[in-house]
C-alpha cells in the first residue's frame, strides 16, 4: 500500500524544527494508522545526508538510534504520539530548510516525503 507524500506531509509538525547545542530536532505525530518501525534512510536537509548513527528516534519511554532500527529491532509509530527526531551535528542556519524523511515499515512499506519548514 503505498501512501501518497501529500498525506505523509500532515504527519510532519509544523514549527517543531529548532536548534540544539549540539544539532537540530523536528517533531512528527502519526495521524494515520498504527505502524512498525523495520529501517530508515538517512535525514536530508537541503540535499544534503546526515549519518542514520547520529539520528535518534524518540517517543514517549523509547528511544533509539536510526541505524539500530531493523526488521528484528523495530519501533512502535503509534497513532497520535509525537515522534521527536534529534540529529547531531552542526545547528542549522536560519531560514526555510527542506528536510527529506524516509522510513520503511513492516505494514506499508517504504514511505519518503519532504517538507519544508523555517527557522527563526
Amino acid at each position: 500500500m503505498q501512501i501518497p507524500a501529500f498525506l505523509l506531509r500532515k504527519l510532519y509538525i509544523k514549527g517543531s524544527l529548532q536548534n540544539l547545542p549540539d544539532g537540530f530536532q523536528f517533531k512528527i505525530k502519526n495521524t494515520l494508522s498504527p505502524g512498525t518501525a523495520i529501517g530508515m534512510t538517512p535525514l536530508k536537509v537541503d540535499k544534503v545526508d546526515f549519518p542514520l548513527d547520529a539520528t535518534t528516534i524518540m517517543a514517549e519511554a523509547s528511544k533509539i538510534t536510526a541505524s539500530e532500527i531493523t526488521e528484528n529491532k523495530t519501533f512502535p509509530i503509534k497513532v497520535g504520539v509525537e515522534i521527536t527526531i534529534q540529529v547531531k551535528g552542526k545547528p542549522l542556519a536560519k531560514g526555510e530548510h527542506t528536510l527529506d524523511i524516509g522510513i520503511k515499515t513492516k505494514e506499508a512499506g517504504s514511505l519518503a516525503f519532504d517538507v519544508k519548514d523555517a527557522l527563526a
